[in-house]
């Protein structure tokens, strides 16, 4: 086999594996009304999404475990293993959580799933820039992240049968992906960083002991916070929306209008590669206008609405993983990229806890949320304007 074609074969390999984190992802999101009615017998609305913030905020105490230890084990063993055996964890613990009755155990396991899941974004976007041209690049991780976007599709679809079905496909689909990982190459530039450096890399002490990868992790800590409160904020939404739509139903239009937007977006993105800046702003612009409106959106209007958040969640955090990933060095760079995007992911914690002290009250919700989206929209804004010479960067290794 060729380089070329053992890239390529790596590329389909990672975006599966992307397809299946972010399935996984639209999990909860798609299926948590039915899933927290039937496992645990909760019926009360605000407690049904009580319960699905807090396992939730577990999940995301996964990610954030997840990422330190395969964003050490991408530096010091390699990106392809660590993403092996991530996957293998994953699949193991959701597979486990569709049989159980016990709230405390489905937590836990779903904290597992989500260690597991952790590492697929950064580490796969470290992969890809590592191994193709800077444009072939970022074709490939918007390829990457349109597959992830399939994969929440088509965990959509399979909700419209049940959640179980499901669990047991994503469990499923990643002990088969686990098997066909064996076959995957590390990056030449990993390899000779890896003998360069030695014992430095994925060195958690040389990440957070400099003050400039210090100020950069903050700066793009700022810049992607956005994102991740959008998701925890969209699915409050459709209670201001819908009017005779059952809730349930409302939330799989939601995710089905949000992906078709992401796709678009993810697309759009590749013709931003050199004015990546830019774009986030465009980005950045949209959040504050379509945050602030949702009271206003038509029951009839809530795909097309949807739409338009898919357009804020795609090239957004693609553009976002390829900047932050390209200023850190080669030796923590698996490290920098997982801790990041794991420091955002943890933010929805902070989101989810506000957020669900405020859906007691309807009124609340808006005032404090249109505060939460004026105040995010103004620091992200000014992080993209710290970040300099971003724009027409060539990445170097």
């Amino acid at each position: 086999m060729t380089q070329q074609k053992r890239n390529l074969f790596t590329l389909i390999l990672l975006c599966l594996g992307y397809f299946i984190d972010f399935y996984d992802l639209t999990i909860m999101g798609v299926s948590y009304s039915e899933l927290i009615k039937q496992q645990f017998q909760i019926t009360s609305i605000p407690q049904i999404q009580q319960t699905y913030l807090l396992i939730s905020n577990f999940q995301t105490a996964g990610i954030f475990i997840g990422a330190i230890l395969f964003g050490i084990l991408g530096d010091k063993i390699g990106r392809a293993s660590a993403i092996k055996y991530s996957i293998l964890l994953y699949s193991l613990a959701t597979i486990a959580a569709t049989f159980t009755h016990s709230l405390p155990l489905f937590i836990f396991l779903r904290m597992l799933a989500y260690v597991g899941l952790a590492t697929e974004f950064s580490t796969s976007t470290v992969l890809i820039l590592e191994l193709f041209p800077v444009k072939s690049a970022a074709w490939g991780t918007a390829l990457l992240y349109s597959f992830g976007v399939l994969g929440g599709i088509c965990a959509t679809l399979i909700g419209f049968v049940s959640w179980q079905a499901m669990f047991l496909a994503g469990g499923i689909a990643g002990l088969l992906l686990f098997f066909g990982r064996s076959h995957l190459k590390e990056s030449t530039s990993f390899i000779e960083a890896k003998l360069q450096y030695k014992n430095k890399t994925g060195s958690i002490f040389e990440l957070f002991a400099n003050p400039k990868y210090l100020r950069l992790i903050f700066i793009y800590l700022i810049m992607i916070i956005p994102y991740f409160a959008m998701i925890g904020m969209m699915f409050i939404f459709p209670n201001y929306i819908i009017k005779r739509l059952d809730l349930g139903h409302a939330t799989k239009l939601l995710l089905m209008g949000f992906f078709v937007g992401n796709i678009l977006s993810s697309l759009l993105s590749v013709f931003f590669i050199e004015r990546k800046r830019s774009f986030i702003f465009l980005s950045l612009g949209l959040f504050l206008i379509l945050m602030t409106v949702y009271r206003w959106i038509p029951e009839s209007d809530i795909l097309v609405y949807s739409i338009g958040l898919g357009l804020i969640g795609g090239g957004y955090p693609i553009l976002w993983a390829q900047m932050s990933a390209s200023s850190f060095p080669i030796h923590i760079r698996s490290l920098a990229s997982n801790v990041l995007f794991a420091l955002g992911r943890a933010s929805g914690i902070i989101f989810n806890i506000m957020i669900s002290a405020w859906i007691i009250d309807k009124q609340l919700f808006v005032q404090n949320g249109l505060f939460l989206v004026v105040a995010l929209f103004i620091l992200s804004s000014i992080s993209v304007w710290r970040i300099k010479k971003l724009d027409n960067q060539t990445i170097t290794f």
